[in-house]
């Protein structure tokens, strides 16, 4: 199994020392990137020695997709230019949360609403088939969004979808806030290419490490039964030092999958 970091440009050689085999970086830095810049590091994560197989952080959390305001065709060419820069650097997956945007507001159908998500999300994985990338729906838990919170709901509405090159994944932070069964991994193993873990209690996102009073072998033994040999990106965003704690996880997660 690969292991994967969360980070941002910046964070590559902590990541690399941490004992991580590649980085899921986030989409919406590298857009803001000029093109000089972009080159630039595109350079240096050559020179890294990570990998770069998935990027996620697609749009900003403000964006609402069921606003008469919203503008799809400005978030088409971001995935097409967003396809190019992250194809260069060998992307496979982009996992798509966007669970605010996403939401289906009070006064719009579910019906509507769902297909309105439905046609957007269509749209950004038809924009980036092109380039080899699958595009991966997370479900999220309710606080993070009121619409596909469970991996079966997402997996139906992949369906729906038609995409060749769309799948879902699964988060164990969202699957303990509904206390979705880890055995749905196993039930949905043929839908599932990806998979993020954290510290699941409470609202920061932290490294798992083993003395946190966790247990995550459930979470770990379902992944294995499911016969998952992908990716497992840990998806922690609050620590006082990534290099320090990430290593620690790693050394965790690698004894644990072995």
């Amino acid at each position: 199994m690969r292991l994967g970091c969360f980070g941002f440009s910046g964070d590559l050689e902590a990541i690399r020392r941490a004992g991580f085999d590649f980085a899921e970086l986030d989409l919406m830095e590298l857009s803001r990137m000029s093109d000089a810049q972009f080159a630039e590091f595109l350079r240096r994560a050559k020179d890294s020695g990570l990998g770069f197989d998935a990027f996620s952080g697609f749009m900003p959390l403000t964006e609402r997709i069921h606003s008469p305001e919203f503008d799809r065709e400005f978030w088409f060419e971001h995935a097409r230019r967003m396809a190019d820069r992250t194809c260069a650097l060998g992307a496979a997956l982009w996992p798509l949360g966007a669970g605010k945007c996403r939401s289906i507001p009070e006064g719009v159908s579910a019906a509507a609403g769902r297909e309105r998500v439905r046609r957007f999300f269509s749209g950004i994985a038809r924009e980036i088939a092109p380039y080899g990338i699958k595009l991966l729906i997370e479900p999220l838990g309710p606080a993070n969004s009121n619409f596909l919170n469970t991996i079966a709901e997402t997996v139906e509405f992949v369906r729906e979808m038609e995409a060749p090159n769309c799948a879902t994944m699964c988060d164990m932070r969202h699957m303990v806030k509904l206390s979705e069964p880890f055995s749905e991994i196993v039930t949905w193993k043929e839908e599932i290419l990806h998979a993020h873990i954290d510290y699941p209690l409470g609202e920061k996102r932290l490294f798992p490490h083993p003395e946190d009073g966790y247990d995550y072998a459930p979470y770990l033994a379902a992944l294995r039964n499911a016969g998952y040999t992908g990716r497992l990106t840990v998806e922690a965003t609050c620590y006082s030092d990534l290099e320090k704690e990430g290593a620690r996880c790693v050394r965790m997660l690698r004894e644990w999958t072995a």
